[in-house]
């Protein structure tokens, strides 16, 4: 005689839960139920057309992250064109540090001219302080 118990378990997989019941139900309500198929498929067109509209709005906004981001690219790209005339100019400046360094310690010692030009007096404002 065969054991009845051992042919009734089910296994994890042939179980479902009752939430996976209802998402494949749709809920039956008076008014779902009192429906002719015409205004079925004007719902379902509705649905269509909401879908579009949906569709079309996330383009939309798809496209407005793209500019964002193309600015925001932009704006990285000019302030990396900023950051290397600084760095271009601070290494220009440094090499031109350490070859005066070096011309000093050979003892060559270039004087720089520290002549004022004529006309700068005319364009320097005079400060007086008076106590």
């Amino acid at each position: 005689m065969e054991s009845e118990a051992l042919r009734n378990l089910k296994t994890m997989r042939q179980i479902r839960t009752s939430l996976n019941l209802t998402r494949g139900q749709r809920a039956k309500t008076t008014n779902s139920l009192t429906k002719t198929g015409v205004e079925v498929g004007h719902l379902q067109s509705l649905s269509d057309r909401r879908v579009d509209q949906i569709l079309a709005e996330e383009r939309k906004r798809f496209a407005a992250q793209e500019t964002a981001i193309e600015k925001s690219r932009r704006r990285v790209l000019r302030s990396r064109e900023k950051l290397a005339v600084t760095i271009n100019r601070n290494r220009a400046l440094t090499e031109l540090r350490h070859e005066l360094q070096q011309a000093r310690w050979e003892g060559k010692d270039p004087k720089p001219s520290t002549k004022e030009p004529s006309n700068a007096r005319r364009y320097l404002r005079q400060m007086a302080v008076r106590y």
